[in-house]
């Protein structure tokens, strides 16, 4: 980072840090205040959000979508600060925010001497996800895309190192879990699949949310190489700062499941999770913007 950028950082860790020493209680209310500034007098991507869900959810009349709209906002403003939470905290904190309810799951295929493939979505607040290492037998990496900003990038990378998961770059996930995968002790795999791709990188085209869509192949792909199991992670917010972790059984024998069965299986269960609390997903993402290549 340059020297403005490092002094930039900086500062904003003093602040989260200082933040972090309130109760989390004062958090939560800065939320609120957030809520009010991003739905109220920015109008943050209001448009995108409202057109997002109407075709998503082409059954609710405008009091709904709007109803929608208006908890999402509240549920991006909590996430944001819950951020700052997570920075710092300690496995004790951790343990009061999140309930694993099948970490079993996990610990089964760990004894079994198999690394895993754990896909979710931008649904709930993903960042908890790196934290799977604290609670289970696996040691976690955590794959990201690097965002634009170098002030930004920093502070997720130190959020997710924070909670226990190793962060490895996207354009370098294959050679460095190639590395993992020749040490002893098996691993967990975090991956946030459901990015929209570039245009050039839609290879495979499903019905997502009433929309068609076009999907990312990456996480099958690495799984199927390696043939490790994959299990869907569904972050469900029980209470302000608080959430149940639920892992589903995608497939053990990735290397014998059909072609896109893997990912298909993957958005059928993150489907499930958007419908039953729709405020939950990123709908402020443009995650429709490019068409099949035949429209």
């Amino acid at each position: 980072m340059s020297f403005w950028n490092k002094l930039i950082y900086t500062l904003v860790i003093f602040w989260f840090r200082l933040l972090s020493l309130f109760p989390i209680q004062f958090i939560f209310f800065l939320s609120e205040l957030l809520t009010f500034i991003v739905y109220y007098v920015i109008a943050y991507r209001k448009k995108v959000v409202v057109e997002n869900l109407r075709k998503s959810f082409p059954e609710k009349d405008e009091k709904e979508i709007k109803e929608i709209s208006r908890k999402y906002y509240r549920h991006l403003s909590v996430m944001v600060v819950e951020n700052i939470f997570l920075r710092f905290a300690s496995k004790k904190q951790l343990a009061k925010r999140i309930d694993f309810e099948n970490i079993e799951l996990l610990n089964d295929l760990h004894a079994k001497g198999k690394s895993v493939v754990i896909m979710l979505g931008h649904y709930g607040n993903w960042e908890y996800a790196a934290c799977v290492s604290r609670f289970s037998k696996f040691k976690s990496a955590a794959v990201y895309k690097k965002l634009s900003n170098p002030v930004f990038d920093k502070i997720y990378y130190d959020i997710r190192k924070n909670l226990g998961s190793e962060p490895i770059e996207m354009a370098e996930s294959f050679r460095k879990v190639s590395a993992l995968n020749n040490g002893e002790a098996p691993f967990a795999l975090i991956m946030v699949a459901d990015q929209s791709p570039m245009q050039s990188d839609s290879q495979h085209w499903i019905k997502f949310l009433n929309q068609d869509t076009g999907v990312f192949l990456g996480s099958e792909k690495l799984a199927k190489r390696f043939d490790f199991p994959v299990v869907y992670l569904q972050l469900q917010r029980t209470r302000k700062g608080a959430y149940k972790a639920i892992f589903k059984l995608i497939s053990d024998c990735p290397k014998q499941s059909q072609q896109n069965q893997i990912t298909e299986k993957y958005f059928s269960f993150l489907e499930e999770s958007i419908k039953d609390n729709p405020r939950n997903w990123l709908w402020s993402h443009r995650r429709w913007k490019n068409a099949p290549p035949s429209k």
